[in-house]
């Protein structure tokens, strides 16, 4: 399998009929250099296509590696792992991790140098910790370790990441409420101020409660996403988010669809002026097709998988959209 020709087909759907210009602007070239330096193993890896739904269309690219994929012993080069040999190496030895991201600022600072995600399977602190000192990270796992410690029980801190071209921002952590808790926000927005509140988040602006607390009414699963400060804190960005359930392989339509609920939650974003109209393409950027060769057969896919809010010292930005792709 030819994966840069699998990446190019891929691409080409989801970005054909106008969405080029609409969604994803003048990334392509960059984006394509970027695939090419973040495949460490013979398994083609996950896609995100992360774009803004405001102002100059552009994208940025996620290519995720599943732990699934490598074995223990496993020996990388830093021309297939984004620069990150060592982490690759360190990720294919664990057990409670699921995927191993690159993210290429391919849309807005070029791709020298990505930035490194781990995506654990389950809460695991000690093992996450580590991630930052396999990425070089050592001086970001007590900030970590304290933000972890501090999260409200029963969130689940899923993704761990540094960001070495943020001077900003250098760590982020995602974290997933129970559905019980989701349930209990979307009734309740004491309860997620106060825990907001519990994680060190102090700027509290008025569309930000109300915002997430509609996200947490809708029928989609909501995380938040804190980059840490050095004490262990919750900085002033936070993003909030919902994930859409991945479609079946014969049926794409439940998993966004602008007359469903979906559509209503983004005619809320863009009323509050987070987005224009390009989120009405996102439905006609998802396919499933079947690619069948001589000696292969597999199954090509895409599909918006999360719509995620914003706010930067207090103040709301532009919503993102993050398109996901692959092969199965």
């Amino acid at each position: 399998m030819d994966f840069s020709l699998i990446y190019n087909i891929i691409y080409s759907l989801a970005a054909r009929d106008g969405r080029v210009e609409a969604l994803f602007g003048p990334t392509a070239p960059l984006a394509l250099d970027a695939f090419v330096h973040s495949v460490p193993c013979g398994t083609f890896p996950e896609l995100w296509f992360e774009l803004p739904l405001l102002g100059d269309p552009w994208f940025d690219l996620h290519v995720l590696t599943s732990r699934d994929s490598l074995v223990p012993d496993m020996s990388f080069t830093a021309e297939t792992t984004g620069g990150y040999p060592e982490t690759f190496a360190w990720f294919a030895r664990q057990n409670d991790v699921r995927q191993l991201a690159l993210s290429w600022d391919v849309g807005s600072r070029g791709a020298d140098t990505p930035a490194c995600q781990l995506l654990m399977r389950k809460g695991n602190l000690a093992e996450s910790s580590a991630f930052f000192e396999a990425v070089n990270r050592p001086e970001a796992v007590e900030p970590y370790r304290a933000f972890v410690r501090s999260l409200p029980k029963g969130w689940f801190a899923c993704y761990a990441g540094t960001f070495p071209n943020r001077s900003d921002a250098p760590v982020r952590v995602e974290c997933i409420p129970t559905p019980e808790q989701q349930q209990m926000y979307a009734q309740d927005a004491g309860a997620l101020e106060r825990d907001l509140r519990q994680v060190g988040l102090t700027t509290l602006v008025d569309t930000l409660l109300p915002r997430c607390q509609l996200l947490a009414q809708s029928p989609y699963r909501i995380e938040f996403q804190f980059d840490i400060t050095e004490e262990g804190q919750a900085g002033p960005t936070i993003g909030a988010s919902v994930r859409f359930p991945p479609p079946t392989a014969s049926k794409m339509e439940p998993c966004f669809d602008t007359q469903g609920p979906a559509g209503a939650l983004m005619e809320h974003v863009e009323d509050w002026g987070l987005a224009d109209h390009r989120w009405t393409l996102l439905q006609d950027a998802m396919f499933s097709k079947r690619i069948k060769s001589a000696n292969d057969s597999f199954l090509m896919y895409c599909f918006p998988a999360f719509i995620k809010l914003r706010w930067r010292n207090g103040a709301p930005v532009d919503a993102k959209t993050y398109l996901m792709a692959g092969v199965q």
